[in-house]
């Protein structure tokens, strides 16, 4: 196969590129857009490049490219975010999608391939999902579109995206890779030895838990052999599987069980073992919940502080998941 030139749109720190590397594809990266000068740094900083940051509102450059990977922004879809919406023309950050369509109208690349939350396929923001697919169309491509989990292809953590694969003048239909058997729990991903800083003082483990059942929102969810805790903690090592949610924001890994108690819920009892320590995931943990190996993190955390590693797991694509697509879509 010749060599595969790709663009990243909203290029993040470059998983697609991860993606394409680790699967030994024959590829080139002819471009790279991305605003963010703090995910520009790390960007270079992992594949030696120099790229300045990019608006791509103002992107108009005629090069030649066979896929364009996007992973536009999805805040205003998010149910997290100010779900306001992606409307063409409302300058909202997640109408930007409707650049991606300017630029593949432009260049006409073989492939297309966007990432964005589950929440577009809601009532509320599926017309601009639909009318992406339809543009798309008249451009004379063929579109495919699959939630897809990370944690049904090698990651453990619970992370649901749609994925539309477009092709142009497609030949054979595109078919999704099938799920596999989730072999890694989250203590294989843990560092082994983590600062101090990292642990929760005993005021905010109180806090966080909500033993006393007093704040407003709380919900503990079933048990376990070991019992259960808030859905946005990092279920026990080694006893549950991962509930990261969002990179190191509200996410934590629970140290040492021991002490049963019982919390009260709205209609039940739930008894648990008591949580001795609890502390954040750092940031490289965040990292390899997204498919990222040590040593891309360590040198972009040789370019940037941990608030912004942080930011760039949260906003990225997993690798393990964009390796089995393009497995399926162009081979490797």
């Amino acid at each position: 196969m010749s060599k595969l030139k790709v663009i990243e749109l909203f290029g993040g720190i470059g998983a697609c590129t991860q993606a394409l590397k680790r699967l030994g594809v024959n590829y080139e990266v002819v471009d790279y857009v991305e605003k963010d000068k703090y995910a520009v740094k790390s960007y270079n900083a992992i594949n030696g490049t120099d790229y300045e940051p990019q608006n791509i509102t103002q992107w108009n450059k005629d090069i030649e490219v066979d896929l364009i990977m996007h992973g536009s922004p999805c805040q205003d879809f998010s149910i997290a975010g100010k779900n306001e919406g992606g409307d063409e023309g409302s300058e909202t950050r997640s109408s930007l999608m409707y650049e991606t369509l300017r630029i593949v109208d432009k260049l006409t690349p073989k492939y297309v391939i966007w990432e964005n939350v589950k929440n577009l396929l809601s009532k509320k923001h599926k017309h601009n999902f639909y009318k992406y697919l339809e543009r798309m169309e008249e451009m004379g491509y063929k579109n495919y579109y699959q939630v897809l989990n990370a944690k049904d292809y090698g990651i453990p953590q619970n992370r649901e995206r749609v994925f539309t694969i477009s092709i142009k003048d497609c030949e054979k239909p595109f078919i999704f890779p099938p799920k596999q058997e989730l072999k890694l729990r989250l203590k294989d991903m843990l560092e082994d030895e983590v600062d101090e800083k990292y642990f929760l003082s005993d005021k905010a483990i109180s806090y966080v838990l909500d033993i006393n059942d007093t704040q407003k929102g709380t919900k503990w969810e079933g048990s376990t052999a070991n019992g259960s805790i808030n859905k946005n903690i990092a279920m026990t090592i080694g006893c549950r599987s991962s509930s990261y949610q969002r990179a190191g924001i509200t996410n934590f890994v629970v140290e040492n069980c021991d002490e049963e108690i019982s919390v009260k819920d709205a209609k039940n009892y739930i008894t648990w073992k008591k949580i001795l320590k609890i502390r954040k995931l750092t940031p490289k943990e965040c990292w390899r919940l997204m498919g990222f190996s040590d040593d891309a993190f360590d040198k972009a955390a040789v370019v940037n502080s941990n608030s912004q590693l942080y930011k760039q797991a949260g906003n990225s694509i997993v690798v393990d998941v964009l390796v089995e697509i393009f497995r399926n879509l162009i081979g490797g």
